[in-house]
């Protein structure tokens, strides 16, 4: 009798123990935009292609990989970063697919920032994930942030 008593009992507790559902007044994006706007990355751009313009325009390099969960979050940030500055030279670079890069940048680990100033020399060099407010204020600083009118 106490085991069928006892079995009642946590059954009644398994059984409420379910989400409640609240009721929300104020309205929710849509959950498909909000996993759009959360997982946008900067697309990989092909070494080849951002070559011809080192040495033109000071500009950051992100090396990175998209199974690697700090590149993927640098990828958000740079994203967000070229959506809000679209003239920047900010390159996210796959490092699977780009293996004369790494020879030239001596990469190392990932993810890994390459600051080049405008004659196309490294000046600067960071390993790891920035928050947002450093990127910007590293990119600021030199001079790579641009906005739609290349100022």
């Amino acid at each position: 009798m106490k085991k069928k008593i006892i079995l009642a009992v946590l059954t009644l507790l398994l059984v409420g123990c379910g989400e409640a559902q609240v009721e929300s007044k104020t309205p929710v994006a849509s959950p498909l935009k909000q996993t759009q706007e959360i997982s946008a990355t900067l697309e990989a751009t092909p070494y080849a292609q951002i070559v011809s313009q080192i040495g033109a325009t000071p500009m950051l390099l992100e090396f990175g990989s998209t199974s690697c969960a700090s590149c993927v979050e640098m990828g958000k940030l740079l994203y967000r970063v070229k959506k809000e500055y679209p003239q920047s030279a900010i390159y996210f670079i796959e490092v699977r697919n780009e293996q004369q890069a790494i020879r030239d940048y001596k990469i190392q680990m990932i993810p890994t920032q390459v600051y080049l100033d405008a004659k196309g020399a490294e000046f600067e060099r960071h390993i790891g994930a920035v928050t947002y407010e450093q990127l910007i204020a590293k990119l600021k600083a030199q001079n790579i942030l641009k906005d739609t009118n290349g100022k």
